[in-house]
């Protein structure tokens, strides 16, 4: 009977689960052993499995130690960098996992995985077995044969996660037979092995070639017909070529060491093993899939070498929730000093104190009576500012909250957009999460408690877990103290994330007014512009279509017998892109593309502000956003539901919006905005002389920069040039390339790199600076704000090109980019405890980036203005002055 073999290329899949997760919060054992890749792993095998339904299946591996290739060519591989040490953690373990789940592996020292492959997918194919293997190397497309397939993992929006290249869909694809892939490799060469192809030909190029001449022999032998330049490279390519075939062929005939009789994978090898092993690393999600969801795990307690510490804290937890109990009596009186951590579930607010198994139950109101005569305590929570929407007000006398969450988000430890309770446990505690999750997470209701409510029984269990949470939610925030001391995290956390919960939450309170007949009369304003530019459009067009529609757009702009205007590559949809940067490529080539521009633009504003925001008025006029302060990697809030943060600052349409944010009778707008924060910063921290005795003086800092890198006088600096300037100044900590720079500013590339250069010579500072941070996150693997901010830079350990680019811009930005963000977080909490002591009336009531918004009497607006200027420009000490400019005005476009 035949088989169904399945061959595993376990060094790529673990590759591509790695970089597959890569910029988002790591997952962690509670140890703190990277498990992402592992995780990755595992589902996509077990996908594959149940797909493809195979009989055997074996995983192989590569060695470190040299191959016969190596021995060839000195070069094979010789620019590849070294596993990133994050994924190599996971190499051994995902070995070990594979033995106890009992399904083979192979690795053979002098060879590669490509190799091991190679020969079992003969011998499956001689016993006349099926043969599936699954890799993201291309190499392996030589491989296919009748009896041999292919399955290729892919990503990409819309695409589905793998193809199976048959022979008949490879032939399809890339017109050659999967015989001769090799030699197309070998013109072409491979840049991820470090083989050199034949100069100037391309995948292109050389599959064309082949399917012309059939092998790298045909292609020499008719090298004559051949363009002369071409066939000069390909002669004078001979011996290179012959060396590329010898490197590029999989050996199919390696003497391994087991054949595909001892493939079979028929049961978990070790179950208790193998599920004690995924709960340690907190794969818990993987025994389900494996079948193993309802064992138990038989390991108990902390590793024996463990800080002690953390033993004795994970001991006494455990009493006490062994001992937990949920009470409906009112709260004793809290002292100043009382440690408590409070919760919500459903119209109950939990509070457990320190030390206690006690859980108390109560009215969300009535914490308000019990902390209206404290002063001085920081509750401890778990992401408490959406929580506490439970309560109509704030509690009294809390000035900061010891949000467990934020703090797990500032050391890396989360996903500060998604908090994940048991992942900040095991993270910090190094233990498996001890809440079952089978009752932690929200269950559907059976019929009669969707008709009649949930039962007393499930409220009971509700509140049970809820109060088990809180008993380990003291237990963290005593752990991260602990890490807070250690990491010098104090500053960052106690004076301005901590505090911060406290003053957003008191923002989104507040919200902003809103005047809904103002958007209403713009979305008929708007909407009209928008049916004139649609038929302004189809009259220069001469075509009759929905503009809305990328598909009929592309199909207007691009078909041959339309417009037929020159375009790009065609997108994953099948559809030539019709972005904003391509129809910016596209300016001054037809009249139409500027008024497509203006519609686009016209028709977002239509929808997401004058409608969408009408739609998000509550009853009082006000709209009231959610501050997210631990969502981004350098520590800016982000506005949501609604964004009030992207409503466009410098385009007339923009402008009318802000105009509807209005006030009540009686009432004006402060707005405070820190100028130039960012370039201000960018001159402390690197201490250029140059750019701080420009800020010291108070001089027009573009200016000052055009004089130097164009080397002209004051009164000589044209407009262009300080335009220039202020676009390299504002971009420089960005990484601005020259291509870059030549398109803001519509010069050549030499140009662009002259001005680069010379900036380089005028602010040596400030380049010194950069390429310090460059090469600190290299070494480092992360950088850090001035409050100790911390960006882990993952990007750098990246084979792709792309990808490491993108780090070290991240390592150039961060620092400042964090910084400005960190002062303003202190300048909005100076700014609202000031409010509050000296013109209490007065709220708080929008942040937008450096921007600060106060709403208050008409009165009091210019003692809210003298506040605004104080606290923000007083938020830290520099060595060059930060500078607040302060408006006022009845809505927030005379505001600002």
């Amino acid at each position: 009977m035949s088989k169904r073999i399945l061959l595993i290329d376990g060094n790529s899949i673990m590759n591509r689960a790695f970089y597959a997760v890569i910029g988002r919060a790591p997952m962690m054992a509670p140890d703190g052993t990277p498990t992402g890749a592992l995780n990755g792993f595992f589902n996509t095998l077990l996908s594959v499995k149940d797909e493809y339904k195979p009989t055997d299946i074996c995983v192989l591996f590569d060695l470190k130690a040299p191959t016969f290739r190596h021995k060839m060519s000195a070069e094979y591989k010789a620019q590849r960098k070294g596993m990133p040490p994050e994924l190599s953690a996971q190499m051994p373990i995902v070995k070990e996992l594979l033995d106890l789940a009992g399904i083979s592996r192979m690795e053979l020292e002098g060879y590669e995985a490509d190799d091991l492959i190679g020969t079992l997918s003969r011998l499956g194919e001689e016993a006349g077995d099926e043969v599936y293997i699954l890799s993201g190397d291309h190499d392996d497309f030589q491989l296919i044969s009748d009896k041999v397939k292919v399955i290729m993992p892919q990503s990409g929006k819309g695409k589905p996660p793998r193809v199976l290249y048959t022979k008949e869909l490879f032939e399809e694809t890339y017109g050659v037979d999967p015989n001769v892939f090799v030699h197309v490799k070998a013109l072409m060469g491979d840049n991820s092995d470090n083989i050199k192809g034949v100069e100037k030909v391309g995948e292109k190029t050389a599959f064309k070639l082949i399917a012309q001449y059939g092998d790298v022999d045909g292609v020499y032998d008719h090298a004559d017909e051949l363009t002369p330049a071409l066939a000069q490279r390909v002669k004078d390519s001979r011996e290179l070529l012959d060396l590329n075939l010898k490197l590029c062929t999989i050996d199919r005939f390696v003497p391994v060491p087991f054949g595909i009789e001892k493939t079979g994978f028929d049961d978990i090898a070790d179950k208790q093993g193998l599920y004690d092993r995924l709960y340690n690393l907190s794969l818990k999600q993987l025994t389900k899939k494996l079948g193993l969801d309802g064992m138990k795990t038989s390991v108990t307690g902390p590793a024996e070498d463990e800080d002690p510490r953390l033993v004795e804290l994970i001991s006494k937890t455990d009493a006490l929730v062994s001992s937990l109990s949920i009470t409906g009596e009112s709260l004793p009186k809290l002292s100043d000093d009382a440690v408590v951590a409070i919760d919500f579930t459903d119209d109950r607010a939990l509070v457990a104190f320190d030390g206690e198994s006690k859980v108390y139950s109560v009215d969300p109101e009535s914490l308000y009576d019990s902390f209206k005569d404290t002063h001085g305590i920081v509750p401890v929570s778990f992401d408490y500012k959406e929580k506490s929407k439970l309560m109509s007000r704030a509690l009294p006398n809390v000035e900061s909250i010891f949000d467990i969450a934020i703090a797990g988000y500032v050391f890396n430890l989360i996903d500060g957009s998604k908090p994940d309770h048991r992942r900040l446990y095991e993270s910090l505690m190094h233990q498996p999460y001890p809440i079952d999750e089978e009752t932690e997470g929200p269950k559907q209701l059976d019929l009669t408690a969707q008709l009649f409510g949930e039962s007393q029984d499930q409220k009971d269990d509700k509140l049970k877990v809820a109060g088990h949470k809180l008993i380990l939610d003291l237990a963290m925030a005593q752990r991260l103290r602990t890490l807070i001391e250690e990491g010098k995290k104090g500053q960052l956390l106690y004076e301005i994330e901590f505090p911060l919960v406290v003053t957003l939450d008191a923002i989104e309170r507040n919200g902003m007014h809103v005047s809904g007949d103002k958007l209403s009369t713009i979305h008929e304003e708007f909407s009209g512009r928008l049916k004139q530019l649609e038929q302004k459009i189809c009259d220069e067009t001469g075509y009759e279509f929905n503009i809305g529609s990328p598909k009929q757009l592309a199909e207007v702009l691009f078909d041959e017998d339309k417009l037929n205007l020159p375009h790009g590559k065609k997108g994953k949809t099948g559809v030539y892109s019709t972005s904003i940067d391509v129809l910016n490529g596209l300016l001054g080539l037809h009249p139409v593309i500027e008024d497509i521009i203006e519609f686009r633009a016209l028709s977002k504003l239509d929808s997401t502000y004058a409608v969408g925001l009408k739609e998000k008025i509550e009853s009082d006029g006000r709209i009231r956003t959610t501050f997210t302060q631990a969502m981004t990697n350098t520590g800016r809030l982000s506005s949501t539901e609604p964004n009030l943060q992207n409503i466009p600052v410098r385009s007339a349409e923009g402008a009318r919006i802000r105009e509807c944010f209005t006030v009540p009778e009686g009432k004006m707008l402060v707005d405070a905005d820190y100028s130039q924060i960012e370039l201000r910063l960018l001159a402390a921290m690197s201490k250029d002389e140059t750019m701080t005795e420009a800020f010291i003086e108070g001089a027009d800092i573009h200016k000052r920069t055009a004089m130097k890198v164009f080397g002209v006088s004051e009164e000589d600096v044209t407009s262009k040039q300080r335009a220039a300037a202020k676009t390299v100044n504002f971009s420089i900590i960005y990484g601005i390339s020259e291509y870059g720079l030549s398109n803001d500013l519509h010069i050549s590339y030499k140009e662009a790199g002259e001005l680069i250069r010379s900036y380089g010579e005028q602010f040596p500072g400030i380049t010194g600076y950069l390429d310090g941070l460059k090469a600190a996150g290299e070494k480092l693997g992360y950088v850090e704000t001035m409050f100790g901010r911390r960006r882990n830079l993952t990007e750098l350990m990246s084979q792709n090109v792309n990808i490491r680019k993108f780090g070290l811009r991240a390592a150039m930005n961060t620092p400042v980019q964090g910084t400005a963000a960190d002062i303003i977080k202190i300048a909005m909490n100076k700014v609202y405890k000031a409010l509050q002591s000296e013109v209490p009336e007065a709220k708080l009531v929008m942040q937008v980036h450096d921007e600060l918004i106060v709403e208050c009497d008409i009165g009091d607006a210019d003692k809210v203005g003298e506040i605004l200027k104080r606290e923000m420009e007083g938020a830290v000490k520099l060595n060059v002055p930060l500078v607040a400019d302060v408006h006022s005005g009845s809505n927030w476009l005379e505001a600002k």
